[in-house]
């Protein structure tokens, strides 16, 4: 007869051994009589296993590795030293990627670096212990947090910290940096942005700097080039928020923005935002100068951002622009999904739908340096007492704001967390310099749905901004304040 087939509710490892088990929780009394290993629990789950091998497509990109569906495996319980079995690792690291990128299935390298520095894992694994541990230890926590599974999360915890020891030893040796070194500083920088800890500003500078240090003495005309551009462009992109959003950006060398740089919109965006930086930081320097020297240097300060800004939109707007897959079109929301359906409503606040992800990525990046150019005039006008039109510095994040619909999508949002924390970052100091609240009350409540999403990083910037929303109030329009490199440390 038919019916439902008998599934047993055993624990794992009593299955396995094919013996009857009491069911006793949190474990059974067979394997707590045996010793030895823990109690795997009484998971019912089938798990994904990605094949090793990448596949290729014909423009040498990295897809997603093809799933096949594999027998029942136990429970994992890493211990804290590297001793994981290959299988294990195999499972774990297959869950992660079913996991994390599960929402956006055509997802390719090309899009997404994370993605194919993912996905280029398995063919390295057993090459480096350093890279081994950084890449085992950050996926444990992170599905040891999506499972609310402590001890998963409490054995990558302690994976992670060794890593951090092989590193430390690795530098300390005066070694020349591998292809596996650099990437394994990049998890580094991924994985401070999964938590929101009181040291996470100082543990992000830390790894940056180790980075780029790295990544200047490397030779990026030998190795694996895709796997290196990768490395390079996720590098780029956490330096880009890093300094723009907090007050230990005057200790980042904003020249690694343009390291190992090719004649792409991506490349050149991130050159004109190392120059945007340079601004702000002579801006900054204006503080404490005599009022004629400064009132000639804030004359200087401006032609040098209007050249800057002339340059943006000339020869990357209308000499780039044209590479992309064509320009963000207004749409209804309904267009883009039930979920962003959810995102707090802004009547006047069309958004955008883009060709592609990689195309709304670089706009995004396009709006972000104008918008950072744009601030530094309107801060310096105001300096001069100029009373200066905010239009220009608006219009940039309301762009920016009506990205977000598009990017928070389910199939986009894993891979476009860091980016949209960057332009919201950039959008809420801008209605902070116009006293607009409604508007940056409209970016803080963004920032919970990407911090839901595994990017903790997103619940500390939120509070910060709060804090210089909050510092805005009790200063005088044009105050430096307002510059994240202005601001002491110890007031965040």
């Amino acid at each position: 007869m038919g019916g439902i087939p008998f599934t047993s509710r055993a624990c794992a490892a009593c299955k396995k051994r094919k013996i009857r088990c009491d069911l006793e929780k949190p474990e059974c009394s067979s394997c707590v009589k045996r010793g030895g290993t823990p109690c795997p629990g009484y998971q019912d789950q089938d798990f994904i296993h990605h094949s090793f091998e990448p596949r290729r497509v014909r423009n040498a990109e990295t897809k997603r590795p093809g799933p096949q569906r594999v027998r029942q495996l136990e429970s994992l319980a890493l211990p804290a030293c590297f001793n994981v079995s290959a299988e294990a690792r195999t499972q774990l690291f297959a869950t992660y990627m079913h996991t994390f990128f599960a929402s956006n299935p055509s997802l390719n390298g090309r899009v997404d670096s994370w993605y194919l520095l993912m996905a280029r894992f398995p063919t390295l694994t057993g090459k480096s212990d350093l890279l081994d541990r950084s890449v085992i230890g950050l996926v444990s926590v992170y599905l040891g947090k999506k499972t609310r599974d402590g001890r998963l999360a409490h054995h990558g915890f302690e994976i992670y910290n060794s890593a951090l020891h092989a590193m430390l030893q690795i530098l300390q040796g005066n070694r020349p940096p591998t292809a596996t070194t650099l990437y394994s500083a990049i998890v580094f920088q991924t994985y401070e942005t999964m938590g929101h800890s009181e040291t996470l500003w100082r543990n992000c500078l830390t790894h940056i700097q180790g980075a780029t240090a790295m990544l200047k003495q490397h030779e990026y005309t030998r190795g694996d080039q895709a796997l290196i551009d990768a490395i390079l462009r996720r590098h780029k992109w956490a330096t880009a928020m890093f300094t723009l959003n907090t007050p230990y950006s005057m200790q980042v060398d904003e020249e690694c923005l343009n390291l190992g740089r090719k004649e792409s919109p991506v490349d050149e965006l991130f050159g004109i935002i190392a120059e945007a930086i340079a601004l702000r930081r002579d801006l900054c320097k204006l503080i404490g100068q005599p009022h004629y020297d400064r009132e000639h240097a804030c004359h200087a300060l401006l032609q040098r951002c209007f050249n800057l800004e002339a340059r943006v939109h000339v020869d990357w707007l209308h000499m780039s622009a044209h590479r992309l897959d064509g320009i963000p079109t207004p749409c209804s929301r309904r267009n883009l999904g039930q979920e962003p359906s959810m995102l707090p409503l802004d009547p006047d606040l069309a958004p955008y739908n883009f060709e592609s992800l990689e195309a709304a990525k670089i706009y995004l990046l396009f709006w972000v340096a104008s918008l950072v150019i744009r601030r530094v005039i309107y801060q310096t006008e105001t300096h001069l007492m100029r009373g200066p039109d905010p239009s220009r510095m608006v219009f940039y994040a309301r762009e920016i704001c009506r990205s977000v619909a598009y990017l928070m999508q389910p199939k986009n949002r894993m891979s476009s967390g860091q980016i949209l924390i960057l332009g919201l970052s950039q959008a809420s100091k801008c209605y902070i310099d116009c006293r607009d609240k409604a508007e940056f009350e409209w970016c803080q409540a963004i920032y919970p749905f990407i911090a839901a999403s595994g990017f903790g990083i997103a619940s500390l910037m939120n509070q910060m901004e709060w804090k210089f929303w909050s510092a805005a109030q009790s200063q005088p329009r044009g105050s430096l304040l307002l510059l994240p490199e202005a601001v002491h440390v110890s007031s965040i």
